[in-house]
């Protein structure tokens, strides 16, 4: 605030000073006019025989008009300069206010824009205000992230320390089936934690790729060899149908959107048949997995790639994995410079796309 008013004060005293000045240059550069050059080099005619006045100097009451001509002019500009100030003080005001708030903790608080604003003060508030409301969402995201976070390690560390303590007091013996048990814990572990630092890596565009060229069809190919007896005695048909098209992007990243995808068919929609296709377009390849299971919720099409969404119908851990899997796709798709897309199949299921820049025409 005391800034506010200093840059208040300096604006009126600025244009009230220009002001003056300027009154001041212009009568005192009328009166030398006229006495020095007006009337000895271009004087009126019918001056000629008009004797000479000892000087064209103003008059006292010339002066007087004058002075008082020049204190309403300064007036005038020092309102004028008032007036100017509070509109473009009180939008900066209500900024810095608003960041004082914010950076004190309160990320509701927001700048006021006032109807005599400035279109470009109003335009700084509106921006700001989108700024904060960027924070806010930011800073739900964290906590939510946060609290998915503690939620799905919280489950295997739980089984993990119960088994264990349940050893260290001799209740459970270590035998092969109660130590696989601890292994299968043990891995899922390492999945949400190798999926949180790929999300993390792409979030902040450090997601590092080993880029050649390769055939997306035989990539493909060689997971539906390694997962295709695991889906059918999950009563998963696959039909594969892959063209040839050439991209240039990491075997490994792309074998593991696959994998996702045909894991999610095995968790959710078996028994059924999925269909896997490689196609190429004008501008991208395309994989495309479609199943024919019960299909997503209404407008789940937008919201299936958030890291954590899971549809009501699997939030049991039993049929449900962490919920990273699809973000895990999407962001592998966004690496490569594509995008990964979720539809609804005809008559029922889902179909998932993963759009990737092709090489050649």
């Amino acid at each position: 605030m005391k800034s506010a008013k200093s840059l208040n004060r300096q604006l009126v005293a600025s244009m009230a000073g220009v002001t003056g000045l300027a009154l001041i240059i212009m009568c005192a550069g009328s009166f030398l006019f006229y006495e020095l050059v007006f009337f000895r080099f271009w004087a009126p005619e019918g001056f000629e025989g008009v004797p000479e006045p000892d000087s064209y100097w103003p008059t006292t009451p010339e002066w007087t008009a004058f002075l008082v001509l020049w204190a309403i002019g300064l007036g005038g500009a020092i309102v004028a300069a008032m007036r100017f100030a509070r509109r473009l003080i009180h939008p900066l005001d209500a900024v810095a206010t608003a960041a004082r708030r914010i950076a004190a903790g309160d990320l509701g608080a927001r700048a006021m824009p006032t109807k005599a604003s400035f279109a470009e003060t109003r335009q700084l508030i509106e921006d700001f205000n989108h700024m904060a409301g960027q924070l806010s969402r930011a800073e739900t995201e964290m906590r939510a992230w946060h609290a998915a976070i503690a939620h799905e390690l919280r489950t295997p560390l739980t089984i993990l320390r119960g088994q264990i303590q349940g050893y260290v007091d001799g209740v459970f013996i270590p035998d092969p089936p109660s130590l696989q048990v601890l292994l299968v814990q043990v891995e899922g572990l390492s999945r949400i934690v190798d999926d949180l630092k790929i999300l993390t890596l792409a979030q902040n565009g450090r997601l590092e790729l080993r880029l050649e060229t390769i055939d997306l069809a035989g990539e493909v190919a060689s997971v539906v060899a390694i997962t295709k007896p695991m889906l059918q005695q999950a009563g998963v048909s696959i039909h594969a149908d892959l063209g040839s098209v050439m991209i240039h992007g990491d075997g490994a990243r792309i074998r593991q959107v696959l994998t996702v995808l045909l894991e999610n068919v095995r968790r959710y929609a078996a028994p059924c048949e999925v269909r896997i296709e490689t196609r190429a377009t004008r501008d991208h390849a395309i994989l495309r997995v479609c199943d024919h299971g019960p299909g997503l919720p209404d407008g789940a099409e937008k919201i299936i790639f958030d890291p954590f969404w899971r549809s009501d119908a699997s939030r049991s851990r039993e049929s449900g994995g962490s919920g990273l899997g699809l973000a895990v796709v999407q962001a592998i798709a966004q690496a490569h410079g594509g995008v990964a897309v979720a539809m609804a199949s005809e008559p029922q299921g889902v179909t998932f796309e993963i759009r990737l820049p092709k090489i050649g025409p």
